[in-house]
């Protein structure tokens, strides 16, 4: 009953479950997540909204054509005097126009059509560094895209191993109801043979009675950590699963420098703080460029209709020029503002790095920590389930009492419970490195 060692089995035994359920990998588990968590969902939305935005900036590259149309109705009668040789004073034929001519306007409507066309010439040196701005952008939110789906698939592991976790804890649980079980009908023998007490009877009915408790408690919190876990997953939290056996992990060590240099290639907040430089370095070329003078080249064109007095139609072409030659100081001041965001964006990055290198060495440590104390867990739980063997020998013989027997057992079941939860801490260390590193 006690020989042989005790495994990790992470799935879901007929001991606790009436039905089979499909096995669900960690690796799917974790691709899934990736795919269809809500978080990286709304974190591609982001992407999106900044591809169009920098579409939408490439348009101001092309001239912005305008239609203006409106109809006038004249509400007063307005009249022009020409006086006598206003236009020319003195010709062959005389005074022009010979006389006082006075023309009013008819009521009624008059309607105008104008278009236009301005083509941007120096701003399209702004233009395209706001469009590469918008790139940074993009480019930013693909990492923060990257990072997210890196913290769901680390979250998807942490839940996945609470699951193992509890159902090693169910199967120590059933180990000691098992023994607790055998043990119950061997001292109500003895209590019939009046070899033992009637109070170490109940004792250990009521230790079988707290095991049975202890293990519905258990299955109650692996229903609700598989819960959580389908939600991570972005599915139906009642959609059934069981849970692949994970083994002991294998002994590995990780060079330090090479993971340093890991991290710092594929840390997506790391590379959004370098691309935040480069977003702020734009931002202030982007200010720096309002120096330069605005200069479009203009074309417009007007159309009247039910107009006799005046030419009824005009066509323009024109180069027109803007420029704020005097701002109190403003663009000094706000390209000022820009230069400290650079310092900002790089100070940032700088403590990244430094983040980034103690997580990773942190992560390494507790990686070695935690291969280290799956050994000594394990002598533990092989010399407690020998002193067991050992113990139930003598009580059987009846050189030994049966709280010796009662203690050993809580021993072996703590036991037990610290090797399952020295395996797990291997994955969850070798979780955290892969997240300290980058990988997914």
């Amino acid at each position: 009953m006690f020989k042989g060692g005790f495994a990790i089995w992470i799935f879901i035994g007929a001991a606790w479950s009436s039905a089979p359920e499909p096995v669900l990998p960690l690796n799917d588990a974790v691709q899934t997540a990736i795919r269809t968590n809500l978080r990286v969902q709304g974190a591609a939305l982001e992407v999106d909204e900044a591809g169009d935005m920098v579409e939408a900036l490439k348009t101001r590259r092309y001239p912005r054509l305008e239609l203006n149309a409106a109809i006038n109705h004249n509400l007063t009668t307005q009249s022009y005097t020409f006086p006598e040789g206003s236009l020319v004073p003195d010709s062959e034929i005389g005074p022009i126009p010979p006389n006082n001519v006075e023309i009013t306007t008819e009521q009624g409507t008059t309607e105008i059509v104008s278009f236009s066309a301005r083509q941007p010439l120096t701003r399209l040196y702004t233009i395209a560094l706001e469009i590469c701005e918008g790139y940074v952008t993009t480019a930013m939110a693909v990492q923060k895209v990257r990072w997210t789906q890196q913290d769901v698939a680390f979250l998807v592991k942490l839940q996945y191993f609470e699951v193992g976790r509890i159902i090693g804890d169910l199967q120590a649980i059933d180990e000691s109801i098992l023994f607790l079980s055998s043990l119950s009908d061997l001292v109500r023998n003895y209590v019939d043979q009046q070899v033992a007490l009637e109070y170490e009877l109940l004792d250990v009915r009521a230790r079988l009675a707290q095991r049975q408790l202890e293990r519905q408690r258990r299955i109650d919190e692996m229903i609700t950590a598989k819960e959580r876990l389908n939600a991570l997953l972005g599915r139906d939290v009642e959609t059934p699963f069981s849970v692949e056996h994970l083994p002991v992990p294998h002994q590995v060590v990780y060079d330090t420098d090479a993971s340093l240099v890991l991290a710092f290639d594929q840390r997506p907040d790391f590379i959004e703080s370098l691309l935040a430089i480069e977003k702020a370095e734009y931002s202030y070329d982007v200010k720096k460029s309002e120096y330069i003078p605005d200069i479009d080249f203009h074309f417009s064109y007007l159309k009247l209709f039910n107009v006799s007095l005046v030419p009824d139609a005009e066509a323009i072409v024109a180069l027109d020029l803007r420029w704020e030659i005097f701002d109190w100081g403003r663009k000094r001041d706000e390209l000022a503002s820009r230069a400290s965001k650079i310092a900002g964006a790089e100070v940032k990055m700088g403590e990244v790095r430094s983040q980034i290198e103690i997580e990773v060495r942190d992560s390494l440590r507790k990686l070695r920590t935690a291969q280290e104390s799956v050994a000594v867990a394990r002598e533990l739980q092989a010399a407690y389930r020998e002193k067991l063997r050992v113990m139930i020998n003598r009580y059987r013989e009846q050189t030994t009492l049966l709280t010796n027997v009662l203690e050993t057992e809580t021993q072996l079941d703590r036991a037990n419970s610290d090797y399952n939860k020295a395996v797990l801490s291997v994955w969850r260390a070798l979780a955290e490195y892969e997240r300290a590193v980058g990988e997914v």
